[in-house]
């Protein structure tokens, strides 16, 4: 008789494992543009997280030296304190674990069987701030469970995530209906969730 073997429980990420998720956010904020201030409100807005969790979190962060304080008129203003001996490490990791390309391929995971190609625009990688823009290729998923997804990346990144998905027939309509709309498409420098350029034209009809 052949004994099944048992199956795993799902691994967690890097970023789970090491911090709670509202200092994710906290740390996702503050170190993906370690080059200029946030004050307090709008921590608590990018971070999409209780105000006393992410006080909390900022004054720990503070104390320990990680993030620098200084006061502009009224407001504390927080920032990645370039002079801590853990910052390069602490900007590293948070690029590996927490930035957009890795939360967008952990939101995505769950659709392996309903996206068949995805990729995120190279000029939204690299901005520090700005919105994220998705453009997703689907052999008839579910429309509502991606934008779930890429609901979630958003509140992971405290950056705004759009998207367009396309289905085979979506995408023939398009390029039926613009001349121009394969050229746009191809243009921009593109950072592959899933799939590849050879793969992005080639969707059953």
């Amino acid at each position: 008789m052949v004994t099944k073997p048992k199956s795993l429980p799902p691994r967690a990420s890097l970023a789970d494992a090491l911090f709670p998720k509202v200092r994710q956010r906290v740390l996702a904020v503050l170190f993906n543009a370690p080059d200029r201030s946030f004050f307090m409100g709008e921590v608590i807005a990018l971070a999409n997280s209780g105000t006393g969790a992410v006080q909390r979190e900022l004054a720990g962060l503070a104390a320990a030296g990680i993030l620098s304080v200084h006061k502009q008129g009224k407001q504390k203003h927080y920032q990645a304190n370039a002079d801590a001996p853990i910052f390069a490490a602490l900007t590293a990791l948070v690029a590996k674990t927490m930035g957009v390309v890795n939360v967008l391929h952990a939101c995505l995971g769950p659709l392996a069987g309903q996206v068949s190609a995805a990729f995120v625009y190279d000029e939204a990688v690299t901005a520090s701030t700005g919105a994220v823009t998705v453009v997703l290729f689907s052999l008839g998923g579910d429309a509502d469970a991606v934008a779930q997804a890429m609901q979630d990346a958003a509140n992971t990144l405290a950056r705004q995530v759009s998207f367009t998905l396309y289905t085979p027939d979506s995408m023939a309509t398009a390029i039926s209906q613009s001349s121009n709309f394969v050229s746009r498409l191809l243009q921009p420098a593109k950072t592959w969730l899933k799939g590849s350029q050879d793969q992005l034209f080639s969707q059953p009809s």
